[in-house]
């Protein structure tokens, strides 16, 4: 069983409750306006890098590595408020970097429209190092997605999502869903290179400073970076 809380860096926007874990930053940098004034959100992935792969280099060896990327989006917005991606590389070398760069998530007001943007959103990525021959990652989604259990606790989680839930309870779920994930990759680590829990949130009444933000979470394994770009009334 894969332990998403070892090798673990969260960090949370104007939360005012604990993480699930006590291994997080918060951070309090707000003064913008309410998701009310909001009129676009984008959020990015980019620069996954994996420094170590944990695989030595004995001749006549190349300590090549076998990787899975999991990530997860949820959101208060849209008809499917979680997405999960998963993503497999093979020959991975140390200091290679993952064809990983891409947009997460996206929201932007409609002409016209009095819809309010998004008032929280959860990014879980994790990078975990395979054993074997990687799976079809294709088939595994539809396993996942086939899964019972899994089709539960999405259910509950989207509720909790549409009701603002508590964070604790949120990042609960998050993890059991990427343990039933996990479930399905065959033989991995047991330890992730690294996960990265980052959130975002309206809750004290301000969402983050306008334009452009970049964070990154790194360990001496794997490094990633993720923005959020917002935009206001002033600023279509």
């Amino acid at each position: 069983m894969i332990d998403f809380l070892q090798n673990l860096q969260t960090e949370e926007h104007n939360f005012q409750e604990a993480f699930v874990s006590k291994r997080h930053a918060k951070v309090k940098t707000g003064q913008i306006p309410t998701s009310k004034d909001i009129t676009g959100i984008e959020v990015r992935l980019s620069d996954v890098v994996i420094i170590d792969n944990k695989t030595p280099k004995v001749f006549p060896f190349p300590g090549l590595a076998k990787v899975y990327f999991i990530n997860m989006i949820l959101s208060d917005v849209g008809t499917t408020p979680i997405t999960i991606d998963l993503n497999g590389f093979e020959k991975v070398d140390d200091n290679y970097k993952l064809s990983l760069d891409r947009t997460l998530f996206s929201w932007k007001q409609k002409a016209n429209s009095t819809a309010e943007g998004p008032s929280q959103i959860h990014v879980f990525s994790s990078l975990i190092k395979s054993k074997q021959s990687l799976r079809d990652v294709a088939k595994i989604m539809a396993d996942v997605k086939a899964d019972k259990k899994f089709q539960g606790l999405a259910d509950e989680l989207a509720t909790l999502l549409k009701k603002a839930g508590t964070v604790t309870n949120i990042s609960s779920l998050v993890f059991e869903l990427a343990g039933i994930v996990g479930g399905f990759l065959g033989k991995v680590e047991d330890k992730p290179l690294l996960t990265w829990v980052q959130s975002f949130t309206d809750l004290n009444g301000d969402f983050d400073v306008l334009g452009k933000t970049a964070k990154s979470a790194e360990n001496k394994f794997a490094s990633m970076k993720l923005s959020i770009t917002i935009r206001d009334k002033g600023k279509n």
